[in-house]
């Protein structure tokens, strides 16, 4: 495991540690290959004592994990540093194919199966590494909503999961559809988001068009096996029917589930679901005006089900 230099960030307000680290995750891709998931662990600078709550992210298509933390936008957009504000820890990662994490040639090789297997090992990697008791949730947005839920299915390691934008349900993809994409998809390869068609589904129309031209002038490329598999209508519905720790659902006002109310039901064995939808936003809640009260909503979901 590689590791940067901590970087300690200040603010009026706000402090955290931030480490850099790429973790050697071959054994369990089982590539043949080197193969690497880039990563970031961000701390509180004042670590509470006792049990500390790791926050476990993935971002979603076409994004990489700076979508928690983006060094484009001023700190009042950075999910890392609300959180760590308040005494937990996020590992934000980039998934394997995307971002700084290694991209297996040829594509086709990967399958949600092994990425999610590489995201379980480099996290139980930083477990390891903290060395204290911890309290773990899983978060993924959209597509990492997709990938969470295959993860906590197959490597159950979190005491609660939340899914934010994924839709279990026949998505909706603002100015695009499933058909489309689909149609337009390459059969292999890495391959870059259209995002025109996406803003309407993205950003709620209170977005400066500054950031949103800033947010995609930083996205990543994505494996195809990850976008096919995203367009498959139930692909993991089998995965959440297996999930039996707490699951929150968030959408937004504009989001990709027609209908919001019937996402809890895919999670069947979960002790206890929720349902959150986030006024006044888009998909990508990190950005919207409303993003605190999303935030907090959150933040008082993992407190309530510790």
């Amino acid at each position: 495991m590689a590791v940067a230099q901590t970087a300690s960030l200040n603010s009026d307000r706000r402090s955290m540690k931030s480490t850099d680290m790429m973790l050697d995750v071959t054994s369990a891709a089982g590539l043949d290959e080197p193969t690497r998931i880039a990563a970031t662990l961000h701390l509180p600078d004042d670590m509470p004592t006792g049990q500390l709550h790791l926050i476990f992210a993935i971002h979603g298509g076409g994004y990489r994990r700076l979508y928690w933390h983006p060094p484009f936008a001023d700190e009042s957009y950075s999910f890392a540093h609300w959180f760590t504000d308040r005494g937990k820890a996020l590992l934000a990662i980039d998934m394997l194919g995307m971002g700084d994490s290694s991209t297996p040639e040829p594509e086709q090789r990967l399958s949600t199966e092994i990425i999610a297997a590489a995201h379980a090992d480099a996290l139980a990697q930083v477990v390891a590494m903290l060395d204290r008791p911890l309290s773990i949730t899983g978060i993924g947005h959209s597509m990492g909503g997709m990938m969470i839920i295959t993860q906590a299915a197959a490597f159950p390691a979190f005491e609660r999961v939340a899914v934010l934008g994924w839709a279990n349900e026949p998505m909706t993809l603002g100015d695009t559809d499933v058909a489309t994409l689909t149609a337009g998809l390459a059969p292999g390869g890495y391959l870059a988001t259209p995002r025109e068609p996406m803003r309407a589904l993205f950003y709620a129309p209170d977005v400066p068009a500054s950031l949103i031209a800033a947010d995609e002038a930083h996205g990543s490329t994505t494996p195809a096996c990850l976008g096919r598999a995203a367009l498959t209508p139930g692909i993991v519905h089998a995965a959440a029917a297996k999930i039996a720790v707490p699951v929150l659902v968030v959408q937004s006002e504009v989001d990709t589930s027609p209908s919001p109310e019937r996402e809890p039901g895919y999670f069947s064995a979960s002790p206890e679901t929720e349902l959150q939808i986030l006024a006044d936003a888009a998909h990508c809640q990190n950005f919207a005006g409303t993003r605190h009260l999303h935030w907090a909503a959150l933040d008082a979901w993992i407190d309530r089900n510790r």
